[in-house]
């Protein structure tokens, strides 16, 4: 299977940047629809538009860029069991609903606020847009997470169907960045479920922005991006 990491870290960086686009946007409408209003008589306007709406419109686009990195996920995923269409579109809900929380319901929330208290201590909106800055979550972990999170539920799921005996690997880079945890699990090479949750808890990655994932192992598990010997750039 190929290594699509690469192409997921590009989806997660460019959706990053259309939020940062759509937020800005959003603020400098805002504060042009209210210009000349107290806060008071801002927040009795802006109360009344439906901001959440506003971001799922433009990010409509990037939540599309998402999905097919999803679909990506399955398509590089080795099993030899199936789980149903239905089941599949309630996993990737669920994994978009993840990152909608925070990019589309906390962050108009989070818009408003700024706006408010932006043109009550009379604020440019630049200023009011640089205020965001750090009472956003970090877009790119935030999706990068949610894929985790969606390949974990395909590894548990089709685990579950698979006979006792099926060994699974651990994939995925072996270098500088990995976690501790990861190469525990990277280097124990062929096992079984059982195995895995005896000596790791669970048949999950380390979720947080984490760049692996336990899957069957096939006939020939270094396609599948099984790396058991860490990677060393030379000197």
């Amino acid at each position: 299977m190929a290594d699509i990491s690469d192409k997921l870290d590009k989806i997660a960086g460019e959706f990053a940047t259309k939020v940062d686009l759509a937020k800005d946007e959003i603020v400098e409408s805002l504060m042009a629809f209210v210009k000349g209003k107290t806060s008071e008589e801002a927040l009795e306007i802006l109360s009344g538009i439906n901001i959440e709406k506003a971001l799922e419109f433009k990010l409509a686009p990037a939540f599309a860029s998402f999905e097919s990195g999803s679909l990506d996920i399955l398509r590089n995923t080795f099993t030899t069991t199936t789980i149903s269409e239905a089941t599949l579109q309630l996993i990737l809900n669920n994994a978009k609903g993840m990152v909608a929380d925070e990019v589309t319901r906390h962050l108009s929330k989070t818009a408003l606020q700024s706006v408010i208290d932006g043109i009550a201590s009379k604020q440019t909106p630049s200023q009011v847009i640089a205020s965001l800055r750090n009472k956003v979550p970090n877009v790119e972990t935030l999706v990068n997470t949610a894929y985790s999170q969606f390949s974990n539920t395909i590894t548990n799921m089709t685990s579950e169907k698979l006979p006792d005996n099926t060994k699974y690997i651990y994939i995925g880079a072996y270098d500088e960045k990995t976690r501790d945890r990861c190469i525990q699990k990277i280097t124990a090479g062929e096992l079984t479920r059982k195995e895995v949750i005896s000596r790791f808890g669970d048949m999950n990655n380390e979720i947080y922005n984490c760049r692996h994932k336990w899957e069957q192992m096939s006939d020939s598990p270094e396609d599948q991006g099984y790396n058991p010997e860490e990677f060393k750039p030379d000197a």
